[in-house]
């Protein structure tokens, strides 16, 4: 099955502290330009400069926000910004953060470099549909930087407890790096070069397939890379780095382990009215009006905690529309057929909330074709539920659609 290998990580020289977290930035596709901005004005070393540059007056197919990311990267490696282990290791992280919900969970896994498979092969279990856009983006991001800029969030089972008690013996050591990130996440992050650590491990991976929590534009994006440079050069070592990809890898059963949602957000429907879309949902969906007003905060979480209630129960979402300004909870009817709405014959994929959103309202209902959803035409994405929801009321798009988390068992299902 999957195949583990230590690698030597490229770190920044600061370790600890305000020096290491003012380097940081959340994963490309969670920062808002507003974010970036302040992020780019913060510190010339940031990595937001690599991974999510800003494009410029004059940019060409000579210097762009690629050519500046692979400058960047070349510059910190060169002045010491950068530097890279001597040596190969695995690198245990664990992440201590305050949920959704309000509890205080601390989650363990492990970065390993993951050798690539293509889908078909079962060996990496996809459960998301990618988009063209971002995947395009991604490539020129790893052209000009030839490196994994950041992990791939990867599930495997460990009913035995491998991982638990690999990552307990590694914390009786002092950390090679630790710092809060701008979310209120604390980091620690270990190097793991033992045989008697390292081993265990791999051996585990070997019987596992990995299932794709996160990370599947950059996964896609590396198959494609890596084609790429076999065709240039077909006499590439087998076992060279282009075969593989930065993954954190954690136990489905890791008592800190949450799955967030990934939010959809739409905008640029012509002769779109709330009144004519509702009729159209009702065919489906039960549909509730909350009366709280989602424009205070208190109303805003309110809403959000309803939709909570239904997960794992229901197929339901929070919708938002920015034309009066109002939040429904709106729930897949068990009494209605749906033969006609093109949701695919797989009954455990056909019953993820994402392929309902996707196949029965964007593309049945609101005539969001395949295609034009994949290139994000009129489909934009947040995992921020308040980020959404204010995107909406503010008249930036004219509906959204929050989802719960998709529960593990079906992410193992689908696999």
């Amino acid at each position: 099955m999957a195949e583990i290998v230590p690698f030597r990580a490229v770190r920044y020289a600061a370790t600890r502290g305000r020096g290491l977290g003012r380097l940081l930035a959340p994963p490309y596709d969670l920062v808002t330009e507003q974010q970036r901005d302040e992020l780019l004005r913060r510190d010339p070393d940031n990595i937001i400069h690599v991974t999510l540059g800003e494009d410029r007056p004059g940019d060409g197919p000579a210097s762009n926000k690629y050519t500046r990311a692979g400058d960047a990267w070349r510059t910190w490696l060169e002045s010491g910004v950068l530097r890279r282990d001597p040596t190969p290791a695995l690198y245990p992280l664990e992440q201590s953060y305050c949920a959704p919900d309000g509890r205080n969970l601390q989650r363990r896994g492990f970065m390993a470099a993951v050798r690539l498979h293509e889908f078909r092969e079962g060996i990496i279990v996809p459960h998301e549909k990618t988009l063209t856009a971002p995947k395009a983006d991604r490539l020129e991001v790893i052209k000009a930087v030839k490196a994994n800029l950041s992990p791939l969030f990867g599930l495997y089972r460990d009913d035995a407890g491998v991982t638990a008690r690999a990552l307990d013996e590694v914390a009786l050591s002092e950390p090679a790096a630790e710092t809060d990130s701008d979310d209120g996440v604390h980091h620690r992050v270990w190097r793991a070069e033992d045989p008697a650590i390292v081993r265990p491990l791999q051996e585990l991976l070997a019987r596992e397939r990995i299932f794709l929590a996160d990370g599947h534009h950059r996964y896609e994006t590396a198959l494609v890379y890596r084609r790429m440079l076999q065709e240039q050069d077909p006499a590439l070592p087998e076992y060279g780095g282009h075969h593989y990809i930065l993954f954190f890898l954690c136990p489905m059963n890791d008592p800190g382990l949450f799955l967030f949602a990934t939010h959809r957000l739409v905008s640029g429907l012509q002769g779109f009215t709330v009144e004519g879309f509702l009729a159209k949902l009702s065919r489906y969906f039960r549909i509730e009006t909350l009366a709280e007003d989602a424009r205070r905060p208190v109303g805003r979480a309110w809403a959000i905690s309803k939709l909570g209630e239904h997960a794992g129960k229901s197929t339901t979402f929070l919708m938002v529309t920015a034309e009066d300004r109002r939040a429904r909870i709106v729930t897949l009817r068990d009494d209605v057929d749906l033969s006609a709405t093109g949701l695919p014959a797989n009954e455990t994929l056909a019953a993820l909330d994402v392929t309902v959103l996707h196949t029965i309202v964007l593309q049945h209902l609101l005539g969001l074709s395949p295609g034009s959803q994949e290139k994000q035409e009129n489909v934009t994405y947040a995992r921020d539920a308040g980020e959404a929801v204010n995107r909406v009321l503010s008249g930036e798009q004219q509906v959204g659609f929050l989802l719960n988390p998709t529960p593990m068992w079906q992410v193992e299902a689908v696999g």
